[in-house]
């Protein structure tokens, strides 16, 4: 139903009344105090409305209450204490999805008819109170996500429990082996928690577990026996620091359909012999999904039995970054359901087999970072629901395929980085109408600049660094040409000509932000401040905005329509042959963090408007014809002499040339005619070092963890400080 309003208080007349369901509704306000006068009602259900304030102590006055539930609503403060005294003949507790907050009140546990109980998704604390034993008829605990940061050895007395869900709160300390006692439960979740010590090995006892998932803790140790667990289903250890061999006794659990024990230590050796672990997973025959992912100690080869008799069932098979060697075996083509396929990094030789074009399914395709070789003699083309294509890192020759997109299908990434490859870029490009990150870089390719590339209406990184592009870039582009890209790198290549202005003029994605729901990430790798860095780019709200034309044969003058990229971070347009002055345009990036023209032929001075680049951490000036004084004020009082090395005719700090009075004075005039504003009103003592200091936090952040909620933090701070700058600019 869709009511809306508040709960009338004449509701409280229905004295008779014992069943009240008034779920998923659009009810709002507190609730009235006369339903304290329904002594009669065993079920109350107001769950997925709008209600808001404490839960009333008054639930305490219903003796024939049965089932209670108050989930997905806005109820604050604490669970009233003396709430469920009155409430002995209770079975069943919804208070989860709300924003409830302090201990779980000791009372509780006195409700001993309780079954189920649910208070997820709140911001409750505290340890577990150990009266939760009395509770010995609960069959459902669910208190994950949550802040509660232990689990008391009395867990072990609720021997009719089946679901136990503890995940995604501050658990510290050891698992109580007394969870072995739990004989009949069937659901163990305890992942995103700071559990540490071992997984103890009663969990063996637990003979109807199905599911059990304590990834992402701080567990060490060897893996316990899993025997006994035959109706295992499930089975995620992932992101802990468990170590030695893999059992090989793993094979027994027929019924096993998800396999992740990825990010650990773990030790095992892949072969066709019956003693390797992954040879006996062949009993697994129900087996979907299959991580072994970042545990270096796994070494061998994958068997030519795969696709045969062995994970014929697969889908999902993760094995990057272990110690794999030998050819990509044939067979593997036979697994025709696979939906992810992720070999990167490891040893893995020989070329690509032709078979893998039978994966009809595939969507996910990474063999980046090994040793392959040879040409690439597979269609792209003929996966028809692909996204992710990664051949990067390997040491493939010959062309680029030609029949890349046959027609249009999903692709989104495409990454030959780091090869051997030669030859044009393939005109079938033409039809990954998806396509979003397209990343060649460190090859032999040949080729003119690929203008026809920004037909791709959704392209936001193109990577062509190094290779031996050649030739001018189009002035005349239609103006819906690259509108997306916010990633541009042809550095390291042999353009030559101008800087093509009607490019840089149909950057629309540097020069507004967009707002747009949702979003999923890549990496790619840019060089910015002298660094190559790893990046997560998001596909519609990126963690970083560059340009890179270094090191190519560009010349005249540097067109005044940059200056309009204002979401732009990075420019480097430094070893090439420009020159004219530095646009006074340029003091419009008001989010540039770094500026490179170093190298070039540029003249005059530098504009007095490039102090209102407050983000501005790197600046390289050098080995140019600039002369006068250099700026001061802001980030320019926070760089040295490299910044402006080789240009003889500048002068003032940071330099020890100084300026003559009649440079003063030409100065001064300037300063007091440029009518530029100060843009971004922020409030940053000491930024330059903050800023410095940011980047490098990123640079270690993004290269080992690249944490979701570190992205979503920066992107709406940028979103923020855009959005702000525009209004002001309206006003």
């Amino acid at each position: 139903m869709s009511l809306s309003g508040i709960v009338p208080p004449h509701i409280g007349n229905l004295s008779s009344l014992t069943w009240l369901n008034m779920r998923n509704n659009n009810f709002h306000g507190s609730l009235p105090v006369q339903l304290v006068n329904l002594h009669r009602l065993k079920y109350i259900r107001l769950s997925f409305n709008s209600f808001f304030g404490e839960i009333p102590p008054w639930f305490g006055s219903f003796p024939r209450l049965q089932y209670l539930s108050l989930s997905y609503n806005n109820f604050t403060g604490e669970i009233p204490l003396d709430m469920f005294q009155g409430l002995p003949r209770l079975q069943v507790l919804y208070l989860a999805t709300n924003r409830l907050s302090g201990k779980i009140p000791i009372g509780l546990f006195e409700c001993k008819e309780l079954q189920d109980i649910s208070l997820a998704g709140n911001r409750l604390k505290g340890i577990l109170p150990k009266e939760i034993g009395n509770l010995t008829i609960l069959k459902t605990l669910q208190l994950h996500n949550n802040m509660i940061e232990g689990i008391p050895e009395q867990i072990g007395d609720l021997l009719n429990l089946e679901t136990l869900s503890l995940s995604s709160n501050q658990l510290k300390g050891h698992l109580p082996s007394s969870i072995g006692n739990l004989t009949c439960l069937r659901i163990l979740k305890l992942y995103n928690n700071f559990l540490t010590g071992i997984i103890p090995h009663q969990i063996g006892n637990l003979v109807n577990l199905e599911i059990f998932n304590i990834h992402s803790n701080m567990l060490k140790g060897h893996l316990p026996s899993f025997n006994n667990l035959t109706r295992l289903r499930t089975l995620q250890l992932f992101n802990n620091s468990l170590t030695g061999d893999i059992p090989i006794t793993l094979g027994n659990l027929r019924d096993l359909q998800v396999l992740d024990i990825s990010d650990n230590d773990l030790s095992g050796t892949l072969s066709s012999s019956k003693s390797s672990f992954l040879s006996s997973l062949a009993n697994c025959t129900d087996l979907s999904f299959l991580s072994l992912g970042r545990n270096p100690s796994i070494s061998g080869y994958l068997p030519s039995s795969m696709g045969n008799d062995l994970l014929v069932s697969l889908q999902y098979f993760y094995a990057w970054s272990c110690n794999i060697s030998g050819n990509i075996p044939g067979e593997i083509g036979n697994l025709t359901d696979l939906v992810v396929l992720d070999l990167s990094d490891n040893n893995l030789v020989g070329s690509i087999p032709t078979t893998l074009t039978r994966l009809k399914h595939i969507q996910w395709l990474d063999l980046s970072s090994n040793f392959l070789s040879g040409p690439l003699q597979i269609e792209i083309g003929n996966w028809n629901v692909v996204e992710y294509v990664d051949f990067s890192g390997n040491h493939f020759s010959g062309a680029i395929p030609d029949k890349v997109c046959d027609r249009n299908n999903d692709l989104r990434y495409l990454a030959f980085s780091g090869n051997l490859l030669a030859g044009i870029l393939p005109r079938s490009l033409i039809n990954c109408g998806e396509l979003i990150v397209f990343n060649v870089v460190d090859n032999k390719l040949s080729d003119t600049f690929p203008h026809w590339l920004g037909m791709l209406s959704k392209l936001r990184v193109l990577i062509l660094r190094s290779n031996r592009f050649h030739g001018s870039i189009q002035s005349s582009i239609p103006t819906s040409f690259f509108s997306k890209l916010q990633i541009i790198d042809l550095s390291h290549n042999h353009f030559t000509g101008l800087l093509p202005t009607q490019f840089f003029q149909n950057l629309k994605a540097l020069k507004k932000v967009e707002y747009r729901n949702g979003s999923y990430w890549y990496n790619v790798n840019v060089t910015v401040k002298g660094l190559e860095l790893e990046f997560p780019i998001t596909v519609r709200k990126p963690i970083f905005t560059t340009i890179d034309l270094s090191m190519n044969g560009f010349h005249g003058e540097i067109p005044e329509v940059v200056g309009e990229l204002s979401l732009l971070q990075a420019l480097n347009l430094s070893h090439n042959n420009l020159i004219g002055p530095i646009p006074p345009s340029f003091g419009n990036l008001v989010a540039v963090e770094s500026l490179d023209l170093s190298f070039n032929k540029l003249t005059g001075k530098i504009p007095s408007q490039l102090t209102n680049l407050t983000f501005l951490a790197v600046l390289k000036f050098q080995n140019n014809n600039l002369v006068g004084p250099i700026p001061h004020g802001k980030q320019f009082d926070t760089f040295d002499n490299d910044s402006y090395g080789g240009n003889w005719g500048l002068c003032g700090f940071p330099l020890s040339k100084q300026c003559s009075n009649d440079e003063r004075l030409a100065k001064d005039e300037e300063g007091n005619g440029n009518g530029i504003a100060f843009i971004w009103k922020v409030a940053v003592m000491g930024y330059g070092c903050g800023m410095v200091l940011g980047i490098s936090m990123a640079y270690i952040v993004f290269t080992t963890g690249k944490p979701q909620w570190l992205l979503r933090m920066i992107e709406k701070d940028l979103q923020n400080k855009v959005s702000s700058w525009f209004q002001k600019k309206r006003n």
